[in-house]
């Protein structure tokens, strides 16, 4: 938990955080500076990634293995400003791997095309949760 105020975070949206989340208390130092190396490895600038967790404090108990694979998928459908799209909807690093490709198979058997179903990550996100 430390690595957040050394991150810049005051102690009023740690506590927050913390409301939301019980287990930030006991996460490893060791896993947040993973997770923002892997954020900041897409382009996630510091409000980005304070953004990210503050939004979506479940994201810190997750894997940080696991946190990459999600992007990965993420990544592997060519989608564009990643930071941004996390910024506006964290909760998709909430999603496995798995989940993200069902997600875009079933959007396939819709009829969607590449670009919309790019379209609806961006812009529909939030339907999914």
């Amino acid at each position: 938990m430390d690595v957040l105020i050394r991150y810049g975070f005051s102690m009023e949206e740690i506590k927050n955080m913390m409301e939301n989340n019980k287990e930030i208390e006991s996460i490893p130092d060791k896993n947040i500076y993973e997770m923002i190396d892997i954020l900041g490895s897409i382009g996630c600038l510091s409000n980005h990634i304070k953004n990210i967790f503050y939004s979506n404090p479940f994201c810190l108990s997750r894997n940080p293995k696991d946190m990459k694979k999600c992007i990965e998928k993420l990544q592997e459908m060519n989608l564009i400003h990643l930071e941004i799209l996390l910024d506006s909807n964290p909760y998709l690093l909430n999603l496995g791997e798995k989940e993200i490709e069902k997600i875009k198979k079933q959007k396939e058997k819709e009829g969607l095309s590449e670009e919309a179903i790019k379209d609806y990550f961006y812009y529909h996100s939030d339907e999914i949760f």
